[in-house]
């Protein structure tokens, strides 16, 4: 009887509880090094995102100035809005737009754009001429 019980037990296939726990605590020590990796490559490509959207705001405005300035329009600047992405793009002497949780800033002199602020909700980013792009990327609010 002894030897049956022991045939018995070496023909059942499968895994033991001990080997369970050991390959789920494999799998959660495996999860635990890649989430904050993983975390700053989606923190990285959405610094980028912004970046990018700003840079695209800050090429029309330029456009928009440079437009009124060949016109030689050099009274009052007129408000020219133009769809750029879920938000408007004004070009005024000094323009604050702020949408869908979105806004930018900028400034012109003398048909340059002297700054230019803009905030997605989340990411702040500011540029001049002097210092180029330069990101706040906490989740801060801006200042007019």
């Amino acid at each position: 009887m002894l030897k049956r019980l022991r045939e018995n037990r070496k023909s059942k296939k499968g895994f033991t509880l001990v080997e369970l726990i050991v390959v789920i605590v494999i799998i959660l020590v495996l999860a635990a090094v890649m989430v904050p990796s993983v975390t700053k490559y989606v923190a990285k490509a959405n610094q980028a995102n912004c970046k990018s959207d700003a840079a695209s705001l800050l090429v029309q405005l330029q456009a928009d100035v440079a437009e009124h300035y060949s016109d030689e329009k050099k009274a009052t600047v007129a408000f020219k809005f133009v769809d750029v992405g879920d938000i408007k793009v004004s070009s005024t002497a000094i323009a604050s737009v702020t949408a869908n949780s979105k806004s930018y800033h900028a400034e012109e002199k003398d048909g340059d754009i002297t700054s230019f602020q803009y905030q997605n909700g989340k990411y702040y980013i500011t540029w001049t001429p002097g210092a180029g792009w330069v990101g706040s990327w906490e989740n801060t609010t801006s200042t007019d």
